[in-house]
């Protein structure tokens, strides 16, 4: 019998599938500090500009970033710094239970 998933764990699943790329994840971390245009994130990754602009825009598609037009500027600015911080988390405890289990003896 199949039961059907909710649309929300869709949604999730996208929003996960957004943060699958190193360089995306740095872009967030980066438009934590302030907003950004696509050339500077690009420098700072050592990136084509259209290589990053695809970043962005997978990113600004799953809802984490925003962008912003000042005349012929396009700013990104990070509207859910919680990512990070739920990174974070996860980056820790996975990191302390792989040192207990390294301490464990057999």
């Amino acid at each position: 019998m199949d039961t059907p998933i909710p649309r929300k764990y869709s949604l999730r699943a996208e929003m996960f599938k957004a943060l699958a790329h190193p360089a995306r994840i740095y872009i967030l971390d980066k438009l934590r500090e302030r907003p950004r245009c696509v050339c500077e994130l690009a420098a700072e990754l050592g990136l084509e500009k259209s290589a990053a602009s695809k970043h962005l825009s997978l990113l600004r598609a799953a809802g984490f970033v925003e962008d912003e037009r000042r005349g012929t500027l396009v700013e990104y600015r990070l509207v859910a710094p919680c990512v990070l911080d739920m990174a974070a988390c996860a980056e820790g405890t996975i990191l302390e239970n792989r040192r207990k289990r390294l301490e464990m003896p057999e």
